[in-house]
């Protein structure tokens, strides 16, 4: 089931699935969405009661560039409200890469609303923002439309190419796949034909406000959030899952999450034969990985 819920007065999209067992909410990295959850979605849904959601700013949800500051205490906040939407107390919140970092903060900053907390590959630490996102922030401080327009005239490559650079097998992503990604940002209907040439294609058009949300997100990363939060504050039991050959984080963050949490139990679990983004290359493994976490602690 597709729908929207409204918190501060935002809609926020998500996708929920399964009816039977615990409450979980799947939060996606930067710059993707829920779409990269789907597989992993429909994989444990017949056990759990899953929430898909797109972040604000992000493909479906509204995409504020005023009055809003992209933080990771602001994403656990509406998490927090979404959770109130939804009728439940306490849920498993499971994030991966800025979905990551949501989920700790989030964990830190309501303990007794999480039931579990799962993070894959988080943005953690003084790691980030990597090269490719600081690029996209630049994006952020160019305020006229053809200005902007002729600056990301080379967007949706460069959004390919950093998808799959988070792969270990980035072959695995199809044509269908790499529109999904690029749809908040660019228009991708290629049923409509015409040419770009004579600029009547139902494609190639940049959509100027989703790109501004996303350079908006990208300009205000800060490795301060991450140094300063408190992960002495997290009491439910914590997965960290790291795909073994991610290139774009320091997988020594995993074994400082690990110190950092001192007051919950933490499981630290590799992802064989994956990149950055895990629930992409592996979601049956990362399918399993949650379910055999939940049931450890049922």
């Amino acid at each position: 089931m597709e729908a929207h819920a409204t918190v501060d007065n935002q809609r926020i999209f998500y996708v929920k699935e399964g009816d039977q067992g615990r409450p979980i909410v799947l939060v996606h990295g930067v710059p993707t969405g829920s779409y990269q959850w789907r597989p992993v979605q429909n994989l444990i849904s017949p056990y759990l009661t899953t929430y898909n959601i797109d972040l604000i700013g992000m493909a479906k949800s509204d995409k504020p560039l005023e009055d809003w500051d992209y933080t990771f205490a602001n994403d656990a906040r509406i998490l927090a409200g979404l959770m109130d939407q939804w009728g439940h107390e306490r849920m498993i919140v499971a994030g991966d890469d800025w979905g990551g970092g949501v989920a700790l903060t989030f964990a830190a900053l309501y303990p007794d609303r999480t039931d579990l907390c799962i993070s894959i590959d988080p943005v953690a630490y003084e790691q980030w923002p990597v090269g490719e996102i600081e690029t996209v922030g630049r994006l952020h401080f160019i305020k006229d439309d053809e200005e902007l327009r002729r600056a990301v005239a080379d967007f949706p490559m460069k959004l390919v190419q950093t998808v799959r650079s988070m792969l270990y097998r980035p072959w695995k992503l199809t044509s269908r796949d790499l529109r999904a990604y690029r749809e908040p940002f660019e228009t991708v209907d290629y049923a409509k034909g015409g040419s770009l040439l004579d600029r009547d294609a139902g494609y190639g058009q940049p959509k100027l406000e989703g790109i501004r949300a996303l350079a908006k997100r990208a300009a205000a990363l800060d490795p301060n959030w991450m140094l300063k939060l408190d992960y002495g504050a997290i009491k439910s039991p914590v997965m960290i899952l790291w795909g073994a050959d991610d290139i774009m984080m320091d997988p020594v963050a995993r074994f400082r999450l690990k110190n950092d949490i001192v007051n919950a139990p933490v499981r630290v679990q590799l992802i064989e034969q994956a990149g950055h983004l895990g629930v992409v290359d592996r979601p049956e493994y990362v399918a399993e990985a949650i379910l055999d976490f939940v049931s450890e602690h049922r």
